[in-house]
């Protein structure tokens, strides 16, 4: 496989608004994502992204994924309890995803980590 990108979406608590968010994932285990929320995310895109209201984290979406199975969120570097996602369960092929529901409280860093 090869690196790839990959959509995400947030939904607002406060004001309902989505918040779609670029996500690029390098073609390798033990790597961070990269983010950017103004257009594709690179390999020297930000390794976070900062939230910008309390939301929750409802989808990552992509067309195929790198040579790592899983990944798993963090928040401010800690993991979060919940929050690991195999690549298998967010291809785009699969239209009947379950939200992920993950919340993030405003002002927090989410990153993810390959596994």
């Amino acid at each position: 496989m090869a690196a790839i990108n990959a959509t995400l979406v947030m939904q607002g608590l406060r004001t309902g608004k989505n918040y779609i968010v670029d996500v690029y994932a390098p073609d390798a285990v033990a790597t961070l994502f990269t983010f950017n929320p103004a257009g594709n995310a690179v390999a020297t895109s930000n390794a976070s992204y900062r939230v910008p209201e309390d939301v929750l984290l409802k989808d990552i979406v992509a067309v195929g994924g790198p040579t790592a199975t899983s990944f798993t969120w963090t928040k401010d570097g800690a993991v979060i309890a919940g929050g690991v996602c195999r690549w298998a369960n967010q291809l785009a092929a699969l239209p009947q995803r379950r939200d992920l529901n993950i919340p993030i409280p405003a002002g927090s860093f989410l990153g993810a980590i390959q596994a």
